[in-house]
Parts: structure tokens; C-alpha cells; sequence
């Protein structure tokens, strides 16, 4: 099931930031400008939040199975779709309803996590989904670009649709949605609570959603921000030829991985509370290493340092979804990372979109788009300090039957 559950991440992950990968071809082909292109990447994640806030609910009543193919089926479709764009308009709608089907996915593979894992390991599980999340980002960068310059970007897009459909198909014929339908029967991890019907308003009588949420804004800021605009700065500032793209992207994307899976191993073993803030200040520090990027010349070499390190702005995402499935039970869990998700969905729609503008109206400077980067993750890190203090009045799960 863990390979089932990397796959449906990685054509999650790759449908979104396609667009990314090869946004001065898409651009050029629509006649976009940056924050018309900037728009079309973050404008993906309005109707993921939304689809987040319809999905949480619906994991308590639906199999992890069922909204996996429902969410690989519709993404799949809006792929194939946007194949055949041609106007921004169109583009827009099609990322639009893409992103509502690409929430159920990620909450259908909480849910499978849940099922198959016990809490000891979904630290660690968690980190090796989210690392195969930034490893199709990397792929996006790594076989998108050398793809979209041999035969276009309508191909490269094609390509996912065929692929995400072929996963849909996979998941209706093998997943399982616990051991208990291999036979097992009364088979529990122990953090299943006997209440069905557990009213979601619990979910926010808790301090963790916050902190899972601001948790989850450092890091997809991040994400989001440098995989949408450190290409294009590097090659408008640097002078970077566009096929390099391609190395920086993918190096970006490795650094990712490589940090996420170190980081959910170290979630395991240390306190999820202090991972993440330590995370939300790792971003902050990548903020301002991209920033001095867009103001000092350097080498290609130097550029490739800091996509290698680029990683360690995610390092305990890993942590804030184990941290959730911690504070709450069970029953809640799902519903609880789709809500804490919505907080860190409207940063990966406001980072593009307002770099974005920022570099539209300063006539292509890019300087104070990564200076907008850095105040946000600062302010991130400072509520984190405030929120994320274990207490012993706070330690009991959520939705327990201890409660």
C-alpha cells in the first residue's frame, strides 16, 4: 500500500506544478505575463482548499479507496483537458477543477496511511509521501522542460493525464484499505476510538490545527514560491540559459526529498513541536538565501549550492502531519489534516500569485517579490514560537474516549 500511496503523491504533486516546470513555454505560447502566469500556478490551490474543506468531512464516512479513484479519475479528465487549452481563461478553469479533485487524493492517502501504519511510524511514512511529493516536482523540472523543448508543452501535460488515468485504474484493482480487509478482523492500531459520529467541531477546540496549519504554511510558502520563481530569476538575474532550468529544478526537487525523508526519521525520534519550528526557520533562512541570490552575481555553481539546500526549508513536514494523527484520534485525523491543509493551501495560491504581481509592477525585478518571501516566513516562524509549546493540560487526543 505504501507504494500505492507514493504513486497517487506523485501524480498529485506532478498535475500540480506541471504548469510550473514549464511556465516560460506555457507563457509564451498564451501570451501570459507574470502575474497572469504567476495567477494560473497559485489559482490551483483556491479549489484545493475548497476541496479540502468538502473531502475532510467526507473521509469519515468514505473508504480511502473510493476517494482515491475519484480523485485520480477527475484530476486525470481536467489533465487531458487542459492538453487542448487555448486561451488563459480556459487554462485557469481546468486548474481550478484539477486542484478539487487533487485534494481528494491527498486526503484519501492520509487516510490509507492511517489504515495500514501504526503512530510509532507515520512519522516517517509521512516524510517518504511528502518526499515523493517533491520528488515529481523534481521530475516535472527533470523530464518536463528536455520534453516540452523536443515536442511542446501539450505533450508533457499529455503525458501526466495518460499517467494519472493508468494510477486511477491501479487503485480500483489493489488497495486495501486496512488489514482488516485482508482478513484481519478486529484488527486496530490501538488509536481508533469507539464514537462514529464525533462532532468536526472538536477538531477546533484544540491549539494543534493552528499549528499544523501555520506548520504547513511555512512549508508550502516555500515550495511553492521558490519552484514557481527561482528558474525565471536565475535566468533573468543570472543569466542562467532556460535549458539549465532543468538542473536547477531538478536539484531543487532532489534537496527536497532528501530532506523530507531525513526529517520524518528525525520527527520519530524528536519532539514534532520543536521539528516544526525549527522547520518554519529553516524556510525563513531560504528565503533570505534566495533573496541574496537576486542581488549578488554568482557562478552556476553557486546557483546549484543553493538548489541543493533549497531542501531544508521542509525538512519537518514530515512532522506536522504525524503531529496531527497524534492529537487526534483516528476518527478526527483525516478531517483534521484536510482543515490544517486549507491554511497552508492559501499560501501555495497567495506565494506565486503575489510574487507574481510584485515582479509585474516593479518591471521585472525580482528583488522585492524574494523580499515578500522572507517577511512571511519570519511572521510564520513568530506565531509558531507563540503556539507550538507542549503543556500537560494540552497532551490528551483529541476525539478520545480518555476525553
Amino acid at each position: 500500500m505504501l507504494a500505492l500511496a507514493i504513486l497517487c503523491e506523485i501524480f498529485l504533486a506532478a498535475d500540480w506544478y506541471a504548469f510550473a516546470a514549464v511556465l516560460p513555454f506555457v507563457s509564451e505560447s498564451l501570451k501570459l505575463n507574470p502575474a497572469e502566469a504567476g495567477l494560473a500556478q497559485g489559482i490551483f490551490a483556491l479549489t484545493y482548499g475548497v476541496g479540502m474543506v468538502v473531502w475532510s468531512p467526507v473521509s469519515r464516512s468514505m473508504t480511502a479507496r473510493n476517494m482515491l479513484l475519484i480523485g485520480l479519475a477527475g484530476t486525470g479528465i481536467g489533465m487531458v483537458l487542459q492538453v487542448f487549452v487555448q486561451s488563459y481563461t480556459q487554462l485557469v478553469i481546468l486548474r481550478l477543477v484539477i486542484g478539487f479533485f487533487d485534494a481528494g487524493i491527498f486526503i484519501g492517502n492520509m487516510k490509507l496511511i492511517f489504515g495500514w501504519f501504526p503512530q510509532s511510524r507515520r512519522g516517517s511514512v509521512v516524510g517518504i509521501i511528502l518526499a515523493a511529493y517533491s520528488l515529481a516536482i523534481t521530475m516535472d523540472f527533470a523530464l518536463g522542460i528536455p520534453l516540452t523543448i523536443a515536442t511542446g508543452w501539450r505533450t508533457f501535460f499529455a503525458v501526466l493525464a495518460i499517467g494519472t488515468l493508468l494510477v486511477a485504474a491501479v487503485d480500483a484493482l489493489v488497495v486495501r484499505n486496512s488489514p482488516r480487509e485482508l482478513g484481519l478482523d478486529g484488527f486496530t492500531w490501538g488509536n481508533e476510538t469507539p464514537q462514529e459520529h464525533l462532532p468536526l467541531g472538536e477538531i477546533f477546540r484544540s491549539k494543534w490545527i493552528a499549528v499544523g496549519g501555520f506548520g504547513i504554511v511555512a512549508c508550502t510558502f516555500a515550495i511553492a514560491g521558490t519552484a514557481t520563481w527561482v528558474v525565471p530569476a536565475f535566468i533573468t538575474v543570472q543569466h542562467m540559459p532556460p535549458e539549465a532550468g532543468a538542473i536547477i529544478g531538478t536539484v531543487m526537487g532532489l534537496s527536497q526529498v532528501l530532506f523530507l525523508v531525513i526529517g520524518g526519521y528525525m520527527s520519530d525520534r524528536l519532539g514534532k513541536p520543536f521539528m516544526i519550528k525549527l522547520t518554519a526557520c529553516l524556510a525563513f533562512l531560504t528565503a533570505l538565501m534566495f533573496l541574496w541570490s537576486v542581488v549578488t552575481p554568482m557562478s552556476f555553481p553557486m546557483l546549484v549550492l543553493f538548489a541543493a539546500l533549497s531542501g531544508i526549508a521542509l525538512l519537518g513536514g514530515g512532522a506536522i502531519f504525524s503531529l496531527l494523527s497524534e492529537k487526534y484520534s483516528d476518527a478526527l485525523a483525516p478531517a483534521a489534516i484536510g482543515y490544517a491543509e486549507v491554511f497552508g493551501i492559501f499560501s501555495a495560491f497567495v506565494a506565486p500569485w503575489m510574487m507574481g504581481a510584485i515582479i509585474n509592477v516593479s518591471g521585472g525585478s525580482f528583488t522585492g517579490a524574494f523580499i515578500a518571501f522572507a517577511v512571511v516566513e519570519l511572521v510564520i516562524v513568530g506565531l509558531l514560537l507563540i503556539l507550538a509549546r507542549e503543556d500537560v493540560s494540552q497532551g490528551a487526543v483529541v476525539g478520545s474516549p480518555a476525553e
